[in-house]
């Protein structure tokens, strides 16, 4: 049987998004423990929307010295795959964008938050 692989990725939030993405994880019952999984499904749904380049934006427009609090997140192969692909969607169109992948994994999250999912 062969073995999913999974592949860890760190984020640095704002403290305040960290904060509020914990007390999400809490009430939508994921608990700390479920984080990946709440995440990747963050993903998954930010990814559907056909404007998510410009609402990544949102991701890029945070202080970088804002970014105070890391976050270790597991993401299955096939989110993983989806956060390369939009990566590389975004570097086509904006070639100066740094960390792209942690800038999309924010605005995935904040995206949800604002949901309330």
């Amino acid at each position: 049987m062969q073995e999913k692989k999974t592949k860890k990725v760190t984020v640095r939030f704002p403290k305040r998004l960290k904060s509020e993405m914990q007390n999400a994880l809490v009430k939508s019952g994921y608990g700390l423990r479920g984080k990946s999984k709440w995440l990747a499904e963050a993903i998954q749904l930010f990814f559907k929307q056909s404007n998510f380049v410009e609402l990544a934006e949102q991701g890029i427009d945070i202080n970088q010295a804002e970014l105070t609090e890391v976050e270790a997140f597991y993401l299955d192969p096939a989110t993983s795959e989806i956060v390369k692909t939009a990566s590389i969607d975004i570097r086509k169109k904006h070639p100066l964008f740094e960390g792209v992948q942690s800038a999309l994994i924010r605005s995935a999250v904040i995206y949800r938050l604002m949901l309330g999912k």
